[in-house]
């Protein structure tokens, strides 16, 4: 009997601790892949108020598509994987047409990466690198190397996590 408490009490304590509620919106984000929440059979399909509900956070940084300094706002990519349940791996991130980009889970942690849905202020439409742009942040443009640079995806709509 002990031996069975433990086994249920270990199943409960590796679940995630933010469950996914149902979007009211339209989707702008689905993750699907090795999540450990869902919310649309095996995927996680987000819209802007539940992205919003995350670690919002507003910077002030540089890109290397942009010309000075710009202002960004959204919720981190940390708060996005913990309500989804990703500590490892890497996540493909895919854009409105289909360009994909892998991208460590660790650097979510190691440079604040931030899923930007306003850009100055404005919501970000489609034709303006919207609805998603995932942004590095940084203290000069020539910080950025070609690969992080790479990895700032904008009209992002799916990620695929993968352990």
């Amino acid at each position: 009997m002990r031996v069975m408490l433990f086994c249920l009490f270990s199943a409960v304590a590796s679940l995630p601790s933010v469950a996914l509620d149902v979007p009211n919106g339209p989707p702008i984000l689905t993750v699907s892949g090795d999540i450990g929440a869902t919310n649309a059979g095996d995927a996680a399909v987000f819209d802007r108020a539940m992205l919003e509900a995350l670690d919002w956070q507003q910077i002030e940084t540089y890109t290397p598509f942009t010309d000075g300094p710009q202002r960004f706002a959204g919720p981190t990519l940390a708060s996005l994987l913990e309500a989804i349940g990703v500590d490892t791996g890497t996540l493909m991130a895919t854009a409105l047409n289909d360009f994909s980009i892998g991208i460590p889970v660790s650097d979510a942690g190691v440079y604040d990466v931030l899923l930007a849905l306003d850009h100055n202020g404005q919501a970000m439409r489609t034709r303006e690198k919207g609805p998603i742009w995932v942004i590095y942040p940084s203290d000069s443009a020539d910080v950025i190397d070609d690969e992080l640079g790479s990895r700032m995806i904008w009209q992002l709509n799916r990620i695929q996590a993968q352990r």
